[in-house]
């Protein structure tokens, strides 16, 4: 009986152990989770709770993003309301066109290059005045800032007395969404290969790239952005003749000498 005794002792004393031992490793387990959480949180909140100061020394692809930001300027060239760039004035009594477009939408770039030249061109023969609505939805559906930034050069161009030459330059540098990447157009391209290609040199470069650098032109663009959004316009390429849109359906043939037959009986 002692035998049998002790060896029941024995037992119970090794499932006191294993209960104790269990306890314990879940004791271990939450205070390990608690700890967890509470670092967690302590990151969160600090950065959540980023100054302005430390929120602008954060790293960015963009140099445009570590800038102070500069005196704002109203580019050369806007509408006298300040909400477009205009191409060319036309002739008294002639329409008024407005080309609202995204710089890194694929269909703006299709549009340009197929009736662009004839626009500009009937523009600066008398035809109408052509003024230019730049959005930037694009970034917010691509994830960048590229539609933002090559309004800002478009815009500094027009100071340099090049945003026409400078906005061709932009289309025929737009990526296939495929190889576009996440930065879309680089800081390199928009403030020096570009203004390099439509003769921006000198002292003017000096001049473009601290508008550029310094986001000079950037409430400007805010403000025409948000005018084509007060306009109703939800698309680009849009095309309006004295505010009234194009059912580009209705253009036949849909090519520039179409278009231009159009818009002169839309008038």
């Amino acid at each position: 009986m002692n035998v049998q005794a002790n060896r029941r002792e024995q037992l119970r004393r090794q499932q006191e152990a294993r209960a104790r031992a269990q306890v314990t490793r879940r004791i271990v387990g939450i205070v390990a989770v608690l700890i967890a959480a509470a670092l967690i949180g302590i990151l969160v909140y600090a950065f959540v709770n980023r100054t302005p100061a430390q929120v602008a020394a954060t790293p960015s692809a963009s140099s445009t993003a570590t800038t102070p930001l500069a005196a704002q300027v109203v580019p050369t060239g806007a509408s006298a309301d300040g909400n477009a760039l205009v191409v060319a004035e036309g002739r008294a009594g002639t329409p008024t066109l407005t080309l609202y477009l995204d710089y890194q939408c694929p269909n703006c770039k299709s549009f340009e290059e197929a009736f662009g030249p004839m626009l500009a061109q009937s523009a600066q023969a008398g035809d109408w005045t052509l003024q230019h609505k730049t959005m930037t939805f694009m970034d917010n559906n691509i994830g960048n800032t590229a539609s933002t930034r090559a309004a800002l050069g478009a815009a500094c161009a027009a100071d340099a007395g090049h945003y026409l030459d400078y906005s061709t330059q932009v289309y025929a540098h737009q990526a296939a969404a495929e190889v576009r990447g996440a930065e879309g157009y680089s800081d390199a391209l928009l403030r020096a290969e570009l203004p390099a290609a439509v003769g921006i040199t000198g002292d003017a470069l000096t001049a473009f790239q601290a508008c550029y650098d310094g986001r000079a032109t950037q409430d400007f663009v805010a403000g025409v952005n948000a005018s084509a959004g007060a306009d109703g316009v939800r698309g680009t390429p849009t095309l309006a003749i004295n505010g009234t849109p194009v059912d580009f359906n209705a253009v036949t043939p849909f090519t520039p000498d179409g278009l231009k037959a159009y818009i002169l009986a839309h008038a």
